[in-house]
């Protein structure tokens, strides 16, 4: 994919950016119900994504097709201390999103391996990545990039 370069989320980004995260949120609606997008989707995306550009514990990079100049896809990873453990910071992959026309074609390996570049230098001595359950996409594609099972969460619903 030579036509792609990944660079840091700037401002004018944002609008873009949402939309891609609120597209996430609605495809891990449709492989696991207990992942119901809100009503206002985009309108909580859009939040989400101006406070993440401001963190500084959080980075969103952004693959860009040089010959159109739009995002093609976006990975969102927050720095953690994991205050009883060694290594003390961790970065969580929170978001991760490719435009369906990039997919298969090696761009989610590129901002991975961004995503894992920006990671260090934010002085993270692990990554890890949170989606659901039961997305095998994902699941398969972060096993093939060598990561392992790291901590189990359990959930059951309040009626």
């Amino acid at each position: 994919m030579s036509s792609i370069y990944v660079r840091e989320a700037v401002e004018n980004d944002i609008e873009t950016i949402s939309e891609l995260v609120a597209r996430l949120k609605m495809l891990n609606e449709e492989l696991d119900p207990h992942f119901k997008a809100v009503s206002n989707i985009n309108e909580i995306a859009r939040e989400y994504v101006e406070k993440a550009v401001q963190d500084e514990n959080t980075k969103i990079l952004v693959a860009v097709d040089m010959a159109t100049a739009d995002i093609a896809g976006i990975i969102i990873l927050r720095v953690e201390d994991r205050v009883f453990y060694e290594p003390r910071k961790k970065a969580v992959i929170t978001d991760f999103y490719v435009k369906a026309k990039y997919r298969r074609k090696r761009l989610g390996s590129i901002l991975l391996d961004e995503a894992i570049k920006v990671a260090k230098e934010m002085g993270a001595g692990i990554i890890t990545a949170v989606y659901p359950a039961g997305n095998s996409i994902a699941d398969s594609f972060y096993k093939k990039a060598g990561f392992k099972d790291f901590q189990i969460e359990k959930y059951k619903p309040l009626d």
